[in-house]
């Protein structure tokens, strides 16, 4: 079952991603916008880890999403932060509760691929669809 798929967009880049939970969906959305800045070259043993809760409450799912990338986003503009791994995400409602496993961009084992300045809000959708959670994202590049 793919997670996510790269759409055609003039400008920008969209994603299309899938969960059969919310908690997937999420989980999805980061991978795919961890894929569009950078890519894996090689593994390190113990890469030195750093643990950020994130928690958001947002008024709609599109909104939630959307602050939960952005987070994420915040992290590696600022810190050059890579998401290694969720440790938890919870969703509930229009609550997010998580603890992430960041770890320092080295470019020794990664690519940088790109940027991306802001998640858009223009054509954020957050629908279910037969039984299945779908997002549609645009990335302003």
């Amino acid at each position: 079952m793919k997670r996510f798929e790269f759409l055609k967009n003039t400008a920008d880049i969209a994603v299309r991603v899938y969960g059969g939970s919310l908690k997937e969906l999420f989980t999805s959305a980061a991978l795919a916008m961890f894929s569009v800045v950078v890519a894996k070259k090689a593994n390190r043993q113990k890469a030195p880890l750093k643990e950020v809760t994130i928690s958001k409450k947002e008024e709609t799912l599109e909104g939630l999403l959307k602050s939960w990338l952005d987070e994420l986003l915040f992290h590696f503009s600022s810190d050059k932060l890579i998401l290694h791994r969720i440790k938890s995400l919870d969703i509930e409602e229009f609550e997010l509760g998580s603890k992430v496993l960041l770890e320092s961009f080295d470019d020794a084992y990664f690519e940088h691929k790109g940027n991306i300045k802001a998640v858009a809000y223009r054509g954020l959708r957050v629908e279910l669809i037969r039984s299945r959670w779908q997002a549609y994202i645009i990335f302003d590049v």
